[in-house]
């Protein structure tokens, strides 16, 4: 999925049932930044089920992970000129 992600034309993806590696994680990419849900290798924690790819051209000190303690729900916070938007991720 992350090989048809152009980064020139998209720069937030919202996935669901994201492929998972043995380690579970999903594939690592040079151009995207992958947010798993703040719970997502905690012992215990349900299957992770849901990601959020930011591309890498965006700063980090433009936006910052929403903790929730769900392994379905992933959620992002976006600052800028326009102010803040949170973008969530709910499986």
């Amino acid at each position: 999925m992350l090989r048809n992600l152009n980064p020139n034309n998209y720069d937030i993806a919202i996935i669901q049932e994201p492929y998972l590696n043995p380690v579970n994680l999903a594939p690592s990419s040079s151009t995207w930044d992958i947010i798993y849900p703040s719970i997502h290798g905690d012992n215990g924690a349900e299957r992770t089920n849901s990601i959020i790819l930011v591309n890498k051209r965006f700063s980090k000190n433009t936006w910052r992970i929403i903790p929730f303690k769900n392994s379905n729900i992933t959620a992002i916070e976006l600052r800028g000129d326009f102010g803040r938007i949170s973008i969530f991720n709910v499986y």
